[in-house]
């Protein structure tokens, strides 16, 4: 992964790949509203320009990989249901101690969903917690901060969203996860210094490496502006 590479595209692969994986069985109690949708899907219409200011994300020095979980598709008789993370699909890096996780839903399920947080030095879970279902299907984002939730530097984290299929056969439920490590102090104030706020902080998170922060503010720009084509 030390190609520079389009986030449009990896974003759009995440989209579109459902690869069966094993991931943990979860529960625990409910959080009033931890996910927002990011509204503003490119609708049908004549092809775009490209451009060569589209984003670059340049995995961090320190990425390695494995490191993200693909939801499989479950349901059947058209009623089925694809679950994917928006993580690459190594260590995906932040600045932020309660950085913005963003997902993928093609329906909206039925069953109860759960957000779980795995500080990996332990086995046990540092946080699980149910979310509600989103309203509608698309990209969804959850906020740590929402969660009271932060993340210690130099470590690393998996996350999960999973749909409860089956409580008690943890099994049959659809999971997908990423991972997740927040640079330390100084490595932030230098970033800060040397990329973000000369151009649009989406590229320059991008090309700094951090892939959790390029994504949020991406998604954050679409929410103030859903009808931007270009974003």
């Amino acid at each position: 992964m030390n190609t520079p590479t389009t986030m449009m595209t990896i974003v759009a692969m995440l989209m579109l790949t459902a690869l069966a994986s094993p991931g943990p069985g979860l529960a625990a109690g409910v959080v009033e509203n931890p996910i927002l949708l990011i509204e503003g899907s490119p609708q049908p219409g004549p092809p775009q320009p490209a451009s060569s200011e589209l984003p670059v994300y340049k995995p961090h020095k320190g990425s390695t990989p494995r490191g993200r979980v693909d939801g499989p598709v479950r349901g059947s008789g058209g009623d089925e249901v694809a679950l994917q993370v928006l993580a690459p699909d190594h260590v995906g890096f932040t600045m932020k101690k309660d950085p913005a996780l963003c997902w993928y839903l093609s329906k909206v399920p039925a069953q109860p969903m759960e957000f779980t947080l795995v500080d990996t030095r332990v086995i046990k879970p540092i946080l699980e917690t149910r979310i509600p279902a989103p309203a509608r299907t698309g990209v969804q984002m959850t906020r740590l901060k929402d969660l009271g939730q932060t993340l210690e530097p130099g470590v690393q984290y998996k996350w999960y969203i999973s749909v409860l299929v089956d409580p008690e056969s943890p099994s049959r439920n659809l999971i997908a996860g990423g991972t997740i490590e927040r640079i330390d102090f100084l490595e932030a104030m230098t970033i800060n210094l040397a990329y973000v706020g000369a151009r649009d902080p989406v590229s320059d998170y991008a090309e700094a490496g951090l892939w959790y922060d390029a994504i949020a503010e991406l998604s954050g720009q679409i929410v103030a502006a859903p009808t931007d084509r270009i974003l």
